[in-house]
This record gives C-alpha cells, structure tokens and sequence, in this order.
C-alpha cells in the first residue's frame, strides 16, 4: 500500500459576510476535492490545543502523529532543522518575518512576501551594522526565516508571532526581556538599517510594501523526534517549502527534496509539487505534500487570494494526485486543512478542521462534497490528530 497526505494549511475558514456567508472553501471551484470526499470518508480533526501556541509547528507535529505536548520545542525548533544554522547551548532560535510598519503600527507581517534575494541582501546588511558573530540569519523563504541569538540575559523572552500584532502599535508588542537584551536590539537596528536599503528603494518605486522591520517570535531549539521509519514501518519524504514542514521532515529523517519553483507561498508553483510527490512516492511508502498559500492568503486578510489559492492547489495539485490513486488503486490519499485560518480576523484559530480520505479499504458513507459544513456531519472525528495517523495507515 501507498499513502499521500496534503497538509493544506489554513483552507479551512469562517463563513464571511463578503462571499454571502459562505467560506473561501465553499466559494472556490474544487471538483478533484470535492470528488475525492464524495468517493470516500470526511470529517474533524483536532491539531491546535489550548495550552499551546495556535502556530503551524504544532498542527504539523499533530498531523504526522508526534505529540505536541510531548516534541513541541518552539516555533522555531522545527524550521531551525532546515536552516542549516548551528544552535550552541548558550543561544536560542528565532523565527523572524520581515514586515511592513506604518507609523509605528504593523500593517504586513510578511511584507509583500518579499522574495529570498532580497530578504538575503536586507539580512546581509543588518548582520553587517550589528557587528555581532553570534548572531546569525537565514533568509529561508525570504518574509520568514531564522535567526540565531544568544540566550538574553533574562531567560527566553515572551514573543508574539507578527500576524497578532497586525494593526496594533508595535511598542506594546516588542519581546518581553531587559532592555539590555539582544532581540529587541536587533528590531530596533533592523528598523535603522532597513530604512534607506535599496531593496527597499525599489521595493518603493514598484509600489510594494518595503521590508522595513525584522520582527523575532517563536523561540525555541529543534526537538529531539524518533524517525517516522522506527514509529510507523514505512519510508517517508516531504515534498514542501515552508522551513517547519522540510524542518520537521529532517527532524524525523525523512527525504526532503528541493522543490524549483516551490516558495511556500501564494506564488508557489502546485503543479512542480505534484510531479515530486508522484515520482517520490514510486520509491517511498509515504509522501507528505505540504502547501501554505491558503493560510498566507488569510493572514494578509485578503479574500479573493485565499479563494483564488484553494482553486489552484485544487486544480494542480490534488486533481492529480487523486486521478494517480484512482489509477493504481493500492494508494491511499488524505487531505487535511492543518488549521483554520480566518480572512477576517487574519488569525489562526484552533478550531477542529476539516480532513478527507480515500482509498483501498476506505468506505464512502454520505458522499458530500468538502466543506467545512460536511465535515461536521462526516464519519470521522479525532480529537487529537496525532492518533489519526496511525488510523489512516492501518494496511
């Protein structure tokens, strides 16, 4: 038996009074998801808890069955894996985002999606002005990435992640630490140092939103993960670009290929993704598909993308994936939102999410198509998705 599994993040939504009640979900074209659900089983899953941060990191580790309350290590413990840094003892990871402020108020948190060149050449410059060897910065996918600092003074400080300080002042949301700490230096310097950048010069003369200030969140050190081989008997890849999903992959020794033209964002290309996952998953018993334009497009707060996304990834990624699995029919296939993502709020919430599977073994019951409505009704209910894993691989 073959599985794949798409970890979409934040498709699922809330009904918005701008598509007449319905979600971005609903009101996107998805026949192949929609076909998929029909021809087998739908429901809820449960990826986010109240005791731990509503971020990506946790609903992935939920999603391929580590517990997070148990291997849960900070934002950045996952996406530090795929960076390439080294973490000493005496220093800490960030996840950092390059954002856009207005008069002191943050208006982007990922500034445009400002590309990896330029998020290399910003960062370049702020190592430069800081004059500090123990810092360090990876670009990553450009509007977010790493840094490596020394632990402050004060212990790990209280951060928050830049999309729930969106429209707020930014003073009242600065890392929680002594003032003689590092995270906020670097801010603060990264605000001098990005001002005048020419990046951003011609980020100004194109009429996009400048990288004016590094925002740090999520500290954190990579967790210690057994290797999904040992827990579940089967060999696994991750085909993604966001640096906590091939952060996690590397983490629990999964194959993690480069992905050309794959950028974990809404200019990512669907379609590069699926010939991966379709050449991988000749070699190996499970493939991971990983898309984060769904939830990008909801923390800009903007609709229209967010539908837009859903149809693409629908289009050009799940449509053949599912045609491959009809085919073969020894293929097992999985769709999971990871999270909710709220246009309106431009919040993850921690919501139970929407998940369908189809398959050998797996018996279509209502046939409804996907939505989060269906999903309520559906057959399937977990209250934590880490044991939902283990359900869908039983040969």
């Amino acid at each position: 038996m073959k599985f794949v599994m798409i970890l979409a993040a934040g498709v699922a939504d809330e009904p918005i009074e701008a598509l007449d009640g319905r979600t971005p979900l609903e009101s996107a074209h998805t026949p192949a998801l929609d076909e998929l659900a029909r021809n087998g089983k739908t429901g809820r899953i449960r990826t986010l808890y109240d005791d731990l941060p509503a971020s990506e990191e946790v609903a992935l580790l939920s999603c391929l069955g580590y517990d997070p309350h148990k291997y849960f290590c900070g934002e950045a413990g996952l996406a530090v894996a795929d960076s390439g840094l080294r973490v000493g003892r005496d220093q800490l990871a960030f996840m950092h985002n390059l954002t856009t402020e207005s008069n002191d108020v943050l208006i982007d948190h990922a500034a445009g999606q400002i590309t990896p060149k330029e998020a290399e050449a910003l960062l370049t410059s702020l190592a430069a002005a800081l004059g500090r060897p123990e810092v360090s910065f990876w670009s990553g996918r450009g509007f977010t990435g790493v840094t490596v600092l020394p632990v402050p003074e004060g212990g790990e400080p209280e951060c928050v992640p830049p999309e729930r300080v969106l429209g707020l002042p930014i003073a009242k949301h600065l890392p929680v630490e002594r003032e003689t700490d590092i995270a906020r230096k670097v801010i603060e310097t990264s605000r001098e140092v990005f001002k005048e950048h020419e990046v951003n010069r011609i980020r100004a003369d194109l009429n996009e939103n400048p990288a004016n200030l590094l925002w740090l969140w999520g500290p954190g050190r990579a967790p210690v993960l057994p290797p999904f081989e040992s827990c579940y008997g089967l060999r696994a890849a991750m085909v993604a670009a966001s640096e906590s999903a091939r952060g996690l992959g590397r983490l629990c020794s999964m194959r993690v290929p480069h992905v050309p033209g794959a950028t974990g964002g809404y200019r990512t290309d669907y379609a590069a993704k699926a010939r991966h996952a379709l050449e991988l998953i000749e070699e190996f018993d499970l493939v991971v598909v990983h898309v984060a334009s769904p939830a990008e497009a909801a923390l800009e707060g903007n609709i229209e993308r967010k539908v837009s996304a859903i149809g693409d990834m629908d289009a050009m990624l799940v449509a053949p994936l599912f045609e491959h699995a009809s085919r073969r029919g020894d293929m097992r296939l999985l769709f999971a939102s990871s999270h909710v993502a709220s246009c309106v709020r431009r919040q993850r919430l921690r919501s139970e999410t929407p998940v369908a599977i189809f398959g050998p073994g797996i018996q279509p019951l209502r046939g409804n198509a996907f939505s989060e409505a269906n999903s309520v009704i559906g057959e399937l209910g977990v209250d934590e998705a880490h044991g939902f894993l283990a359900y869908f691989l039983t040969r």
